[in-house]
């Protein structure tokens, strides 16, 4: 398995960390269901750091943490903010 973070994800998720205001130990989560009740397949929550969790990092920050769980899940992963039907947003493509 292996998950790869596009270096626009990474810069988007580093703008949106800039414009929240994250209590000490907070960081984003790629999450899926049934963690994720929102629209679409997976979604971005606040989270804590987990044992498992992989770290994605960013100017040596962390950007965002995936739990190995949903990365077994998978072959391959791509985690993207990319142009969609829908405008610029993040994508996530699973092989």
């Amino acid at each position: 398995m292996s998950v790869e973070v596009t270096d626009n994800a990474k810069m988007e998720l580093l703008k949106t960390l800039e414009r929240l205001s994250l209590e000490e130990g907070q960081y984003l989560r790629l999450t899926t269901p049934p963690s994720w009740t929102g629209p679409g397949d997976f979604g971005i929550v606040l989270d804590t750091e987990q044992d498992f969790d992989t770290k994605i990092e960013f100017n040596e920050q962390i950007v965002l943490l995936i739990n190995e769980q949903l990365l077994t899940q998978y072959e391959k992963v791509i985690f993207d903010f990319k142009e969609t039907p829908d405008g610029l947003s993040f994508a996530l493509d699973i092989y």
